[in-house]
C-alpha cells in the first residue's frame, strides 16, 4: 500500500512528455499510480526504475510524488514557516510547490506570517489532502508510566507558558521544562536531548536539561579532571565565574558546577583560589 504523505519505493511504469507515472509494480490499481513531474524528479528516469518519492494530494486530489527534501511527514512534527495568514488559515512552507494550510480551527493560537512553528501534518483520507495542525496536544500522550526519572528522552520544544516550556518527548509524550530549572536559554522549534525530572503522580512528566543524581554528579567531576589535566592543571573558570562562561562550556548550571568542584575540593584533587582552580598532584 502507498503511504501518503512519506517516502515511497516506487517503479517507473511510464513515461510521459511532463513527467512520469510511478506504482508499486506494474498491476497496481489506477487510483494508486502516482505522477511524478519532470521539475519534482532527480534526472531522467528510465522504465522500471526504482524511485524513492515523497506522495502527496496534489490540488485536484490526484497522487503526486516528488524527489525534493519535504520537511514533515505524516504523522510526524517539524518546525515549519509561515508563509502568508488568511481568515480561514495559515500557510506554511514544507518544500513543495503548494503551501501547506494549517486551518484556523487547527491553530493553538494566532500564527504570525515569517515566524516558526511547530506543525503537526494529518492526512484527511475522505477529502484527500494533507493539512497541518498546531492543537500538538491533541496527538501526545500527557501521562505515562513507560518513562522513567534519569531517563534521557529526546525533546521538541513548542510552546511557552507562564512556568515554562512545553515540549514533545520521543515524538509521543507531552512535558515541561519549568523556568526555574533552566540555566539557558531555549526557544520554540528547538530540538534537543533532556532527561526525565519526575513522572508525577498523575503521571505528567517534568524534564530537565541536566543529567539527575549521583551519576550526573560524578559525569562533570570528570569532565572538570579532564579538562585541567589537558590545560595544564590549571583553569580560571571557578565558582565566582559568570554561569554564562560555565553554561558554555561544560553546559550545566552555575549551581552543579560549583556543587561538583565543591566536592572536588573536599577530596583534596583540587585547590581552588579566586582567580583559579588547580589540579592537585
Amino acid at each position: 500500500m502507498l503511504e501518503i504523505g512519506n517516502i515511497n519505493s516506487l517503479l517507473v511504469i511510464d513515461i510521459l512528455p511532463f513527467g512520469y507515472t510511478l506504482a508499486i509494480s506494474e498491476d497496481t490499481p489506477s487510483e494508486q499510480k502516482v505522477f511524478l513531474p519532470i521539475d519534482d524528479a532527480k534526472g531522467k528516469k528510465e522504465l522500471e526504475q526504482s524511485v524513492d518519492a515523497y506522495v502527496y494530494y496534489s490540488q485536484d486530489g490526484s497522487l503526486h510524488a516528488s524527489e525534493k527534501p519535504i520537511a514533515i511527514k505524516v504523522n510526524d512534527f517539524a518546525v515549519l514557516t509561515c508563509t502568508g495568514v488568511t481568515d480561514f488559515g495559515a500557510f506554511f512552507d514544507w518544500g513543495l510547490e503548494r503551501d501547506l494550510l494549517v486551518p484556523r480551527s487547527l491553530q493553538h493560537k494566532p500564527l504570525d506570517e515569517g515566524l516558526s512553528s511547530v506543525v503537526y501534518l494529518i492526512h484527511d483520507e475522505d477529502n484527500h489532502k494533507m493539512i497541518g495542525c498546531t492543537k500538538l496536544h491533541r496527538f501526545l500522550e500527557e501521562t505515562t508510566d513507560e518513562l522513567s526519572p534519569g531517563e534521557e528522552v529526546d525533546l521538541l520544544i513548542f510552546d511557552e507558558t507562564s512556568l515554562g516550556f512545553k515540549a514533545v518527548i520521543n515524538k509521543r509524550f507531552q512535558g515541561l521544562l519549568f523556568k526555574s530549572d533552566l540555566f539557558r536559554t531555549v526557544k520554540i522549534g528547538e530540538r534537543c536531548k533532556a532527561y526525565v525530572k519526575e513522572v508525577r503522580e498523575d503521571g505528567k512528566i517534568n524534564l530537565s536539561l541536566q543529567k539527575l543524581g549521583s551519576n550526573a554528579r560524578k559525569d562533570l567531576a570528570q569532565q572538570i579532571l579532564d579538562d585541567l589535566d589537558a590545560h595544564g592543571g590549571l583553569s580560571t573558570l571557578t565558582d565566582k565565574s559568570p554561569s554564562e562562561e560555565i553554561q558554555a562550556h561544560y553546559h550545566v548550571s552555575k549551581g552543579a558546577y560549583k556543587r561538583a568542584i565543591g566536592n572536588l575540593y573536599k577530596q583534596k584533587k583540587i585547590t581552588i583560589s579566586k582567580t583559579h582552580i588547580k589540579l592537585n598532584k
